[in-house]
């Protein structure tokens, strides 16, 4: 179901917020006709993630590649909107590479990744202040009842934070618990 898709994709940022919550994703997914499945990378390959129909039923794949929760997240997001919007059908497929610099983007990618981004944060992301501390990003994680790191990462994305910030230290990967999908 499109329309229950839609409603789980807006309610994941805020249910997968620990990589333990992870574990219970395929089961979210398939209530909602969409399997979900984990895909070891391929040595070299930059694959994040996936999307295509099998035997009439949507299947997304996620590579655990990037690890960070947030990167996992928004890799299930945007392949969530490919389904969304209609990318994916039966004769085609949408492999990731989202290492791929903005620019180089196809028109399709770009609305799939600004709707994730919808999908990420609904009621949009808050004024970033001029300075960003440990608390600010805390309290905001909190009012968008999401995991720290999506706040971070966000930030990351929008050039707002160093990629190495040591706000990012220790940063829940959950490439472990999508090995252990059964």
């Amino acid at each position: 179901s499109r329309k229950k898709l839609k409603q789980l994709a807006a309610t994941l940022s805020r249910t997968l917020k620990t990589a333990a919550d992870f574990d219970v994703l395929p089961i979210l997914m398939s209530e909602v006709g969409v399997r979900v499945v984990y895909v070891e990378a391929l040595p070299g390959a930059k694959i994040d993630g996936c999307a295509m129909v099998i035997d009439g039923y949507p299947v997304i794949g996620l590579s655990g590649r990037g690890k960070r929760l947030d990167k996992i997240l928004f890799t299930l997001l945007h392949e969530i909107a490919h389904l969304l919007l209609g990318h994916v059908d039966a004769k085609h497929l949408i492999v990731e590479d989202l290492d791929n610099k903005r620019e180089s983007e196809t028109e399709r990618e770009r609305e799939a990744n600004d709707a994730a981004g919808a999908l990420e944060f609904p009621a949009g992301f808050p004024i970033i202040p001029g300075r960003i501390g440990a608390a600010w990003v805390d309290r905001t994680a909190d009012d968008l009842g999401v995991a720290r790191i999506v706040v971070i990462g966000q930030l990351q994305h929008r050039g707002r934070l160093d990629w190495r910030t040591t706000l990012a230290k220790n940063a829940p990967a959950v490439n472990e618990v999508l090995e252990g999908w059964k």
